[in-house]
């Protein structure tokens, strides 16, 4: 083709565009992609909308309900759980584990790393439950304290009638 005295390639200064290239083309595909997602958009709030109607409240915030039982009663859960011991506690605990042959450190009422350590072997000694708090040791090693205190006075009777006899 030629414009004036000048020979124009028509391709490139018109262009040809081919119909499966046209831009036309990839316009009405779009289109037609977007109609599809809208209507399984309304379709899909459709389903919805009870769900989220009842998820919103009156004021359009979100309300959460947890099941009956997910619901934790935080003063039963207190309740269970030991206070930890008191110092003079720590001073009694260790005290009963030293007459009980364990060494917790100097008995100062303090929680160390060696009343820790006397702690935990002792549970493993008298075979208590791995569980056990500081304490249900501390009511433990009472009571053997007792049984060893009762013990002692009745030894030390029979040997104060033997010895009057």
């Amino acid at each position: 083709m030629t414009i004036g005295n000048l020979a124009v390639n028509s391709n490139v200064f018109w262009g040809t565009i081919q119909p499966e290239e046209s831009p036309m083309r990839s316009h009405i595909q779009g289109l037609f992609l977007l109609l599809i997602v809208g209507i399984a958009l309304l379709g899909m709030a459709r389903y919805a909308a009870p769900v989220v109607s009842e998820a919103l409240g009156e004021d359009g915030a979100l309300q959460a309900e947890s099941a009956p039982e997910d619901v934790i009663d935080l003063a039963a859960v207190e309740a269970e759980l030991d206070p930890p011991l008191t110092g003079d506690e720590v001073g009694v605990i260790q005290d009963h584990l030293t007459r009980l042959g364990f060494d917790p450190g100097p008995v100062d009422g303090l929680m160390g790393p060696s009343t820790s350590t006397a702690i935990e072997e002792a549970i493993v000694e008298y075979q208590l439950n791995i569980g056990s708090s500081d304490r249900d040791l501390l009511n433990y090693t009472q009571s053997l304290i007792d049984a060893l205190d009762a013990a002692a006075a009745a030894t030390e009777e029979e040997l104060g009638t033997a010895e009057d006899g």
